[in-house]
């Protein structure tokens, strides 16, 4: 048995439901990976099975021999080492990680996104580089938003002119609206139509992910977002508002709904990062905590 094998045998298994990550699991890698594959590590003690596993490493890769590396598809927020023993203690981790960043293929390039939890842990030794980032995560046991001034004035708007939010009817004018922020910044979309409609569909069948639009009392789309979600949180993904109507404060209207959705069903929400000031801002207006995540690369070229 391969290790993807035994990776989609152990996701199917309950006991580690609440450890993989959404961005992990192999329905969801089939769907956005060109390629996929796993890194195991078991307990040296025992022969390798289900319940000796302490750690995974799923990685996805594209290209062939001379051009084969290891990449971040674009609607995954996270590629990250994945512990799933508890109690390990920072040594024992890095060890851990070594091991199965040592079983990785040859390639170009590599680019891993770790999860929150490990950012202490350290791949330097390996020759990958560091780089910081950080995303903006609102904590499930936050019951009370603190939000900014601008935010209740908007979220004030929606409730006083009727503004509806439900789940997308219409797939082709939600995505219309979501890649309008892309075209706006002359910046190619990260997903084409086809990949997209897909994913919504996916996300019936699994019950992880939906496109959510809001519309005014006179059925104007006013914004779009499409979420994920995993046991343990809410990811926003993508969203986009309409620029005929750009100062409706739709989108925070629309994005604190479904924050407090995500918080009643006892799940973070997590805004998946930004490197633009202005876009940080709005996420904090939602009182959201900056939370340092950690990317790790490696080049030849």
């Amino acid at each position: 048995m391969t290790n993807k094998e035994k990776y989609i045998q152990l996701c199917a298994n309950e006991n580690y439901a609440d450890k993989i990550p959404l961005f992990a699991l192999p329905f969801w890698l089939d769907e956005v990976a060109e390629n996929w594959d796993v890194c195991i590590v078991g307990d040296a003690s025992t022969k390798l099975s289900m319940t000796s596993v302490i750690a995974v490493l799923p990685y996805c890769w594209k290209g062939n021999l001379i051009t084969k590396r290891i990449y971040l598809p674009d609607l995954s927020f996270y590629q990250s080492v994945i512990f799933l023993k508890n109690d390990l203690s920072l040594k024992e981790k890095n060890k851990i990680a070594a091991e199965l960043f040592k079983q990785l293929p040859k390639t170009v390039k590599s680019y891993f996104k770790f999860l929150p939890e490990y950012i202490d842990v350290d791949l330097s030794e390996l020759n990958y580089q560091k780089e910081d980032y950080s995303t903006y995560i609102i904590d499930k046991k936050q019951q009370v938003l603190s939000l900014s001034t601008n935010h209740k004035r908007n979220i004030q708007k929606g409730i006083k002119q009727e503004y509806i939010v439900e789940e997308s009817k219409n797939i082709d004018t939600s995505f219309a609206l979501l890649t309008s922020t892309f075209e706006r910044q002359h910046i190619t979309s990260k997903i084409n139509f086809d990949t997209f409609k897909k994913i919504n569909l996916l996300g019936r069948k699994y019950n992880f992910g939906k496109t959510i639009d809001c519309f005014d009392k006179n059925k104007n789309l006013l914004a779009s977002i499409f979420i994920v979600i995993d046991k343990q949180s809410a990811y926003y993904l993508l969203g986009g508002y309409s620029t005929e109507f750009k100062n409706s404060g739709a989108m925070t209207f629309l994005l604190h709904d479904v924050v407090q959705t995500a918080i009643k069903q006892q799940k973070d929400f997590n805004f998946c990062g930004s490197s633009k000031k202005g876009i940080a801002t709005f996420f904090e207006g939602f009182g959201a905590t900056k939370t340092s995540i950690t990317i790790w690369k490696k080049s030849l070229l």
